[in-house]
């Protein structure tokens, strides 16, 4: 048991199953509340679970390099407005919102190159188109239905692939616990002030979903930080892709929405062409390691 525990890829697959119930814990809350509000409490509860863990390690929860914390930070939350905007509409499946969602390294490789000058080999290119043709198969029969969400969830995943460069621009001088603490804290105002016009106090029925939601993804956060901190970046971030699968697993489950062709086949080309772009060279993934917090 204690050599389980002590293996990165078991933290990640917990990390993906606290991320897959907290897509659950929205979509049932929002029925009673709008997503941004739900999301809103979810990373003000993951800016505890940081501010927990920095006094914990008695580590520094300020950021020095503010200009990269911001940009970070800003980044991160248009991500987070997309994925929230999406898990609160039962027009689109919870499932193909991991999914696309998941394209996040797939920008991060294609961008590396223009932004940081970094090499992009040939295979990640080829690793990067395939992912594209994946999420043109998965969302093309739904165009007409969630068009609209899967493009602002890929503009968020894009988003979120600039998030991840500037992270990488931030050092290793900054901490992992003020670095998410920032981005925690910036997306969750945000989110509460964006839905403030359709704010809904939440009735003793929607605090389960809401705190479900903050509950999950504080603790999949904290199980991101010790798998990282127990295993390589390119090994996990391939495991990580294990969410897709227990996303729509869970959905089929417990919303009774078996996945179509479409979807297994778009998701598994996404997949693959994640898990290609993450192996593409342990220097370069060992540097593309998230913060312990993120717009899922």
């Amino acid at each position: 048991m204690k050599s389980v525990l002590r293996s990165g890829v078991f933290w990640i697959l917990v990390t993906e199953v606290c991320f897959a119930l907290m897509r659950m814990a929205t979509r049932w809350g929002a029925v009673d509340l709008p997503g941004w509000e739900i999301g809103g409490v979810r990373f003000l509860g993951g800016a505890l679970v940081a501010w927990g863990l920095g006094r914990a390690r008695g580590v520094s929860l300020r950021v020095r390099d503010q200009k990269n914390a911001w940009l970070r930070s800003i980044f991160g939350t248009v991500n987070a407005l997309a994925v929230f905007l999406a898990l609160g509409s039962p027009r689109i499946a919870l499932g193909d919102v991991a999914t696309l969602t998941a394209t996040a390294p797939l920008f991060v490789a294609l961008f590396s190159g223009p932004v940081l000058g970094e090499r992009v080999p040939p295979r990640v290119l080829a690793g990067a188109a395939l992912g594209f043709v994946g999420v043109a198969v998965l969302a093309q029969p739904a165009l007409r239905v969630s068009g609209d969400l899967a493009l602002a969830l890929l503009l968020g995943a894009c988003s979120y692939g600039f998030a991840i460069l500037r992270l990488r621009r931030l050092g290793p001088h900054e901490s992992s616990e003020a670095i998410a603490l920032h981005m925690s804290l910036v997306a969750g105002v945000t989110l509460l002030l964006v839905s403030l016009p359709r704010f809904v106090v939440p009735s003793p029925r929607a605090l389960v979903p809401l705190l479900a939601s903050a509950a999950a993804g504080g603790l999949g956060q904290v199980a991101m930080s010790r798998a990282y901190g127990l295993g390589r970046a390119a090994r996990l971030s391939a495991v990580s892709y294990a969410g897709v699968v227990i996303t729509y697993a869970f959905e089929a489950f417990s919303f009774a929405r078996v996945p179509g062709l479409n979807q297994w086949l778009g998701a598994a080309l996404v997949c693959a062409a994640g898990i290609v772009v993450s192996a593409r060279s342990r220097a370069a993934a060992d540097a593309d390691v998230p913060a312990p917090e993120t717009g899922r």
